[in-house]
């Protein structure tokens, strides 16, 4: 007999994650992926985003999206696109108040010899997220996207493209901070002073 344990923090991240499944509806859009979507005060994930776009289309061709915090530009850091969205034109944006603005993303197709990666979803951009050190009580971080530009390539023969935000779902996430258990806590400062003692 197989006896399977779930801890709280595993039971939160498998609801946390079969919401972010169940919100994909639309044939395009973007989803926003929480490596570890419950920390600990201090502790640090990855956040990242995938474009998925009707399989009736070639492959992505461009993405302007922003990153929307409920924690403001709190504890984000180390932005990156990644490949093949990281193609002319692409800036990973910058952090500001409301988290980070003017992500562009994009990749070249045209029938020269160069083809856009035809990967459904696609992902295009990551971040590191690192929980604040001093939470006495469980905080939510909501993530979503305000996305301006979504095009796709409609075909392998042809380098022309055609928005998809008429038929459009933002991607949204949660990353909960809960407080580190009492007896970390009480345990790291016996460490402390037992380090100092020496």
């Amino acid at each position: 007999m197989t006896r399977t344990t779930t801890t709280v923090a595993g039971a939160a991240a498998l609801l946390l994650a079969a919401g972010a499944a169940s919100a994909q509806t639309a044939a395009n859009g973007i989803t926003i992926l929480v490596d570890d979507p419950v920390l600990e005060p201090g502790q640090a994930t990855t956040v990242r985003m995938e474009a998925y776009f009707d399989a009736s289309d070639y492959c992505m061709s461009g993405v302007a999206t922003n990153l929307l915090s409920s924690a403001g530009s709190q504890g984000l850091s180390d932005l990156r696109l990644t490949r093949p969205m990281a193609g002319p034109g692409t800036t990973v944006g910058v952090i500001d108040g409301t988290g980070v603005s003017g992500i562009i993303a994009g990749q070249l197709h045209f029938l020269g010899g160069i083809y856009g990666d035809t990967s459904n979803p696609i992902a295009f951009w990551e971040a590191t997220y690192t929980a604040p050190g001093d939470v006495a009580t469980p905080l939510d971080v909501g993530l979503t996207t305000e996305t301006t530009r979504f095009d796709v390539y409609i075909r392998i023969s042809t380098a022309r493209t055609e928005s998809r935000l008429g038929d459009f779902a933002e991607g949204e996430a949660t990353i909960r901070v809960v407080p580190a258990p009492a007896g970390v806590v009480v345990l790291g400062g016996l460490l402390v002073a037992a380090r100092r003692r020496r």
